[in-house]
């Protein structure tokens, strides 16, 4: 709500608007060009964020970002579960971008929250109920199930649900970030991204993205309001 930081975050808004693929409706590594759900749900939050202080958002810009969203779902029908990239190439390099994941779900979820959905929606309620199937676990050195921008996406989704859901979700993530925490020498407070296994994503963010993450996840139901209500707040 700083005046002094609103011409600057106008500019930032501005400037993602005019990035996003004018065909596709999303976002991906280059202004304009392509659109997948991961980068399009960062430029989401950020969008709401700015909406909820005041900026400008155009409608145009959501109605793109819906249209990208409807066409990431899976294809067979299931609307509570979310594809990385809808419009990959059916190849062996890119066609995993094609098959629903719990991690594109989670993305997917948070999104269609921002959009409206109630916790009591069918296809919300679902998809909690697959990201419970699929819940926080560190795995094996062999087999690593570790994956901090999953449960970051994940968390915030479950948190928005509440009741028993949250509970569930949140009595597993909680213990497994507190008890991998490190706590003593110049790193403490950090967390160890190939330490009890090796985050998916570590070998590109390493220490700091693990922590910055986790810190997030942990924040959660502390420092986020439910979307409706800061909305209507």
């Amino acid at each position: 709500q700083d005046e002094q930081l609103r011409p600057a975050a106008q500019k930032a808004i501005d400037f993602m608007v005019a990035s996003q693929d004018p065909q596709l409706g999303g976002w991906r590594y280059r202004p304009g060009a392509g659109a997948d759900t991961s980068v399009t749900g960062w430029f989401m939050m950020a969008f709401k964020s700015g909406q909820l202080a005041g900026l400008n958002v155009p409608e145009t810009t959501f109605d793109a970002i819906e249209r990208y969203l409807a066409a990431s779902q899976a294809p067979s029908g299931e609307a509570y579960l979310y594809r990385y990239n809808p419009f990959a190439a059916d190849t062996p390099q890119q066609r995993h971008g094609l098959a629903p994941t719990s991690v594109m779900t989670s993305v997917g979820l948070l999104m269609r929250l921002y959009f409206g959905w109630k916790r009591d929606r069918a296809e919300m309620m679902e998809g909690a109920d697959y990201l419970l199937a699929h819940p926080p676990e560190n795995g094996s050195l062999a087999a690593s199930r570790r994956d901090t921008y999953y449960w970051y996406y994940a968390t915030q989704v479950m948190f928005h649900m509440r009741g028993e859901r949250w509970k569930k979700w949140h009595d597993r993530l909680y213990p497994l970030l507190i008890n991998s925490q490190v706590v003593d020498g110049e790193l403490a407070g950090s967390w160890d991204p190939n330490y009890p296994t090796p985050d998916l994503w570590a070998r590109y963010g390493g220490r700091l993205y693990v922590t910055t993450l986790n810190l997030l996840s942990l924040e959660v139901s502390y420092r986020h309001l439910p979307l409706y209500e800061a909305a209507a707040q």
